[in-house]
């Protein structure tokens, strides 16, 4: 339903959950019980995007979020294959370039490569000086609040014009109210 309906956003968060939900299931298997290192490389890969989720999932919601206000606060119904590509590329560069970047400038803030954590597997280190914080540690936070901010502005403009935006929502993008609500609730 969310490629249908051009949903980019929401299937991005989709793919970046399961890439996290596999490593996770990957490292906890081979990890069970043990610190030993079969595979380097991908403690090398996994790391890194890990790394890329802890601002790829924010990102993606930031993308969700920034839909639903801009569906929210829409005056006129104008919507067009150029418009619905314009907004796949900008939540394309948003929530799948940003995170690319984001595991290359993590390179540059690490000790060493990785740190093995028995029964949990590969996890990515961070040296925790003033760029590290400024580089790792902040963007996640930055992009929650700015997630925050498009929410509470969606929020306040569906109460405001409730009657006149169902109308709106069966127009620009498929969805009924309960399913924009229910995909705000996501976001």
């Amino acid at each position: 339903w969310h490629i249908q309906a051009w949903n980019s956003a929401t299937c991005y968060l989709m793919i970046w959950t399961v890439i996290g939900c596999i490593i996770h299931l990957v490292n906890s298997i081979v990890w069970h019980k043990s610190l030993a290192n079969p595979n380097p490389t991908y403690c090398d890969i996994s790391t890194k995007l890990l790394m890329g989720l802890s601002v790829a999932i924010p990102l993606s919601t930031l993308c969700i979020n920034r839909r639903l206000c801009n569906i929210a606060t829409t005056q006129a119904v104008i919507i067009d294959r150029a418009s619905e590509r314009r907004n796949i590329i900008i939540d394309t560069l948003i929530a799948v370039l940003c995170p690319l970047i984001f595991m290359a400038v993590h390179y540059t803030q690490q000790g060493h490569r990785y740190d093995i954590v028995e029964n949990y597997g590969c996890w990515p280190t961070t040296y925790l000086t003033a760029l590290g914080y400024i580089f790792v540690i902040v963007p996640p936070i930055i992009v929650c609040s700015i997630s925050l901010v498009y929410c509470t502005l969606s929020i306040r403009a569906f109460l405001r014009r409730r009657q006149e935006f169902n109308d709106i929502l069966r127009v620009t993008s498929g969805l009924n109210s309960h399913r924009y609500l229910r995909l705000m609730t996501l976001a």
